[in-house]
């Protein structure tokens, strides 16, 4: 080989190697995918996928403005749940209630009635006997009334109402559904209702009654709305029912913004979740009240007008309540008439019969 095709083969070579160079480089910078890039993409359009599914698949309940799925209909089940001392510890359900109301049965004893609008529990009780205005509570939200058994009273409103679903656990126990005994505690107190069982229980017997309306205002402050600017502080609530083991005070709790509860003496917590009763809003209603029969069974005015004080963010707003027929629901208004605002979150109305049962500080 002559020395020119030696410096020929040597060019090509040469020319050769810079076109597979640049050939990769060509493939590397226009032809292979930026795969991070586009990684980074992916993942950003997917959160804000999501945060708007989100936000489109919730809503807010007409309860408590707790934040559910927005398939939900609320449909409410309430559920009268006893406070006698023999009770207390197997006391199920309460803390996950949208709304409780508190009153005395007979004998100085208080018992409750819990409202649940979208929950579904396993285990709510003990579950006790109605009373006539435990049934006209219930009536304002077209509940599905759960109890055991009545007063003649108490079974007779049920009856006659048409605005309640009777849901008599006397009635429906015995089997392995909706209501059931836990015999690790003495009868009555033993007896529980199933939520989510008795939903079905309503729905195959076409019981089609939902909330349509917001059942309080829902705001983040009373401060300077309703004349309400010089509202007085309250950390401790204190509530006098005839004994001491009804007794009920509420501590303020500012860091979580809730009013926790003890009665008797002792701290009251959920035996389903071993929480400590907590609601964002206590109200204090005063209506008139008195025993009717030797058994001390109790008239009581759940109609017309009466003082009222809501507790909120650690202070106290005096107003009046208000609910003028069955179908009404209960409003409850600030000095200077207009609606009280109400904190997001539980709600918790104990009802007494003088405002001298109720202290504060």
């Amino acid at each position: 080989m002559d020395k020119k095709q030696l410096t020929t083969y040597i060019v090509a070579g040469v020319l050769g190697a810079i076109a597979i160079v640049m050939i990769i480089v060509w493939v590397i910078v226009f032809k292979l995918p930026p795969e991070a890039k586009e990684d980074v993409t992916e993942d950003t359009e997917t959160t804000q996928e999501t945060d708007i599914a989100t936000i489109e698949d919730s809503k807010e309940s007409l309860m408590d403005a707790a934040e559910i799925d927005s398939d939900i209909e609320e449909q409410v089940v309430a559920v009268i749940v006893e406070n006698h001392t023999d009770a207390r510890r197997q006391q199920s359900g309460l803390s996950e209630a949208s709304l409780v109301i508190e009153a005395e049965a007979e004998g100085g004893i208080t018992r409750f009635i819990a409202f649940y609008p979208y929950q579904n529990i396993d285990k709510v009780g003990p579950v006790r006997s109605a009373r006539p205005y435990y049934v006209r509570w219930a009536e304002m939200f077209d509940s599905a009334l759960a109890h055991a058994g009545g007063s003649d009273l108490g079974l007779n409103a049920i009856y006659t109402s048409g605005r309640v679903f009777d849901l008599d656990g006397l009635a429906l126990e015995g089997g392995t559904k909706y209501f059931t005994r836990d015999f690790v505690y003495f009868a009555p107190h033993n007896l529980f209702a199933n939520i989510a069982e008795l939903r079905e229980l309503i729905e195959d017997r076409g019981w089609e009654k939902t909330l349509e309306n917001e059942i309080f205002e829902f705001g983040s402050s009373l401060d300077n709305q309703n004349g309400t600017g010089d509202a007085e502080i309250a950390d401790t609530i204190r509530i006098y029912y005839p004994f001491p083991q009804y007794h009920v005070k509420y501590d303020y709790d500012s860091e979580n913004n809730v009013y926790e509860r003890s009665q008797g003496g002792s701290v009251m917590v959920d035996k389903n979740n071993g929480e400590q009763i907590a609601p964002s809003n206590v109200v204090i209603m005063i209506t008139n009240y008195y025993p009717t029969d030797e058994e001390g069974r109790l008239y009581m005015k759940t109609e017309g007008t009466g003082d009222m004080y809501l507790f909120r963010n650690g202070k106290v707003y005096p107003g009046t309540w208000e609910r003028y027929t069955n179908g009404d629901l209960l409003k409850f208004y600030g000095s200077d008439g207009e609606e009280l605002v109400f904190e997001k979150g539980q709600t918790w109305i104990s009802v007494v019969n003088y405002s001298g049962g109720l202290q504060w500080e």
